[in-house]
C-alpha cells in the first residue's frame, strides 16, 4: 500500500501587502482588548492571541486584503461557542478549559491534515487552543465552532473524569438517584447504599477497547446508564416481590450486612447475558456486574434472579 503523502504546510508570506496590515489594524487589533475582556469574564483569565498573520495569509485568495476582518470572525466565532460551552458546562467546564488551555492562548492555523481535515475544528496543543482551517477554505464557516471547544478539550490528557463524563454524572445522576434509593430501601426493608462506583467503572471502560466499540458516545452516558442500572434493579427487587416481605428482608439483611448494592465493570462475566449479579457474602455486599463490551445494554434486566442467591 501507497503511504499518504505527508501535507506540507505553504511558507510564510516574506511581508503582508499594505492593504493587509492596515485591514489587521482596523478591525482585529483595535478589537483586541474588547475580545480579551468577554473572554476573561467567561474564563476568569487574561487571554492573549498568538496568530501568525503572514502564515495565514499565505492560504488567502490572491488579491484579498481583509486578513483583520479574517482573524477578528474566528475570534468571535470561538467566543460565542465559548460562550455555548460554559453555559453547558457551568464552573466545571471553565475549570476543565483552563487546565487544559494551560497557556491562556488561541492561535489559528492551517490544519495539519491539510486536505483531510475540516474546513473548521479545533484542538490544544502545549497548552494553546488553535482554531484550524482547510487548505483552500480560509474564512469559511467561521461561526460554526460550537461543535468545537469539547473535543479540543477532551483531547488533552488529565487525571481522572473527562468533562463529558462529569456533566453526566451531574446532570443524569446526582438529580435522581435518591429517589430511586429511597424506593430501593422501602423494597429492601431498611435503608440501603447504591454506590455507583465511577471512578473505579470509568478506568476499566476508559482502558477497555471494546468500551467505544459498543458506544463511541460511552463518555456522554455514564451517570444516565449508572441510572438506569439502579432503576432495573428496583423493577427486579419488585418484580421478585420484595416488597413488604418480612422473610425476605430478614434473609437479605443477614447475607447483605453493608447494606449495599455496588455496580461494577469487569473483564469478563460467568454469565453470556448483559449483566450478572454476585452477591459476596465475605464482603456483605451485592455487586452489579457487566463487562465493557455490554455496558448500558438491557439496564431493565440488572439484579435479574438476584432472589435465589440468597
Amino acid at each position: 500500500m501507497v503511504k499518504a503523502t505527508p501535507f506540507t504546510p505553504k511558507p510564510a508570506l516574506d511581508k503582508l501587502p499594505l492593504a493587509a496590515r492596515k485591514d489587521i489594524s482596523d478591525n482585529f487589533e483595535a478589537n483586541v482588548e474588547d475580545f480579551r475582556a468577554r473572554i476573561k469574564a467567561l474564563l476568569g483569565t487574561d487571554f492573549t492571541f498568538n496568530i501568525n498573520a503572514e502564515e495565514v495569509w499565505a492560504y488567502a485568495e490572491e488579491g484579498q486584503t481583509s486578513a483583520g476582518t479574517c482573524f477578528a470572525g474566528y475570534v468571535e466565532g470561538f467566543i460565542s461557542a465559548l460562550e455555548y460551552f460554559i453555559n453547558k458546562y457551568h464552573e466545571a467546564g471553565k475549570t476543565y478549559f483552563n487546565a487544559a488551555v494551560s497557556q491562556s492562548a488561541l492561535t489559528l492555523t492551517v490544519n495539519p491534515l491539510g486536505e483531510k481535515g475540516k474546513t473548521i475544528s479545533s484542538d490544544v496543543k502545549d497548552g494553546v487552543y488553535r482554531i484550524l482551517f482547510r487548505p483552500g477554505e480560509l474564512g469559511y464557516n467561521q461561526t460554526q465552532q460550537y461543535d468545537n471547544i469539547l473535543p479540543a478539550i477532551e483531547s488533552a490528557p488529565r487525571d481522572g473524569f473527562s468533562l463529558s463524563a462529569k456533566h453526566s454524572i451531574d446532570t443524569d445522576y446526582e438529580g435522581e438517584i435518591d429517589a430511586v434509593q429511597q424506593a430501593i430501601s422501602e423494597l429492601c426493608g431498611t435503608q440501603f447504599a447504591l454506590d455507583p462506583n465511577f471512578e473505579e467503572n470509568y478506568r476499566v471502560l476508559a482502558g477497555a477497547k471494546e468500551t467505544a466499540k459498543n458506544d463511541k458516545d460511552w463518555e456522554l452516558r455514564v451517570g444516565s446508564v449508572s441510572l438506569k442500572y439502579f432503576k432495573g434493579l428496583e423493577f427486579q427487587l419488585e418484580r421478585q416481590g420484595f416488597r413488604d416481605d418480612d422473610m425476605i428482608h430478614e434473609g437479605l439483611q443477614e447475607v447483605v450486612k453493608s447494606k449495599t448494592f455496588k455496580i461494577r465493570v469487569v473483564p469478563e462475566t460467568s454469565t453470556k447475558r448483559s449483566s450478572e449479579t454476585v452477591v459476596d457474602r465475605e464482603q456483605g455486599v451485592v455487586y452489579l456486574q457487566c463487562t465493557p463490551k455490554k455496558w448500558g445494554l438491557n439496564p431493565m434486566d440488572m439484579g435479574e434472579d438476584f432472589l435465589r442467591l440468597l
